[in-house]
């Protein structure tokens, strides 16, 4: 089965390699909740475990530009930046406007499947394209 051979430099490589992470880093992060949960333990590691993977956000929009991505892949690293700074407000919002806040959760979890949609669509961007001369 032959395949059409894609270039895959480092800003693409880049690029895969920052999406999966950021996935694993939210995994990790609503562990960190749990364990803040159910184990009682301080509320910041959570916090600023947050501030540490969050760097990897506007990486990937950097990223995304610098490996040429597609457009649809690009506009979600735009929008995954939004949330996530969405994100860093909303707990701060808990005394004045607790139901805005309570949007927290909601928020990780589209942070979550945003996250996914990129990383997925970054493996399936280097993928090798089929040779449209062969038949599956």
């Amino acid at each position: 089965m032959a395949r059409a051979v894609r270039r895959i430099g480092p800003a693409r490589l880049g690029f895969l390699a920052g999406a999966w992470l950021f996935v694993v880093c939210v995994v990790i992060q609503v562990f960190l909740v749990g364990l803040d949960i159910f184990a009682r333990l301080d509320g910041e590691i959570h916090r600023d475990f947050a501030y540490v993977y969050g760097w990897l956000v506007p990486i990937l929009v950097l990223l995304s530009g610098a490996a040429r991505v597609s457009m649809p892949l690009r506009s979600m690293t735009i929008v995954l930046l939004v949330l996530f700074a969405a994100q860093t407000v909303l707990p701060s919002l808990r005394d004045q406007l607790p139901l805005l806040a309570a949007l927290h959760t909601v928020n990780a979890l589209a942070i979550f499947a945003i996250g996914i949609l990129i990383a997925r669509g970054a493996t399936e961007w280097i993928r090798p394209e089929r040779d449209p001369a062969t038949k599956p």
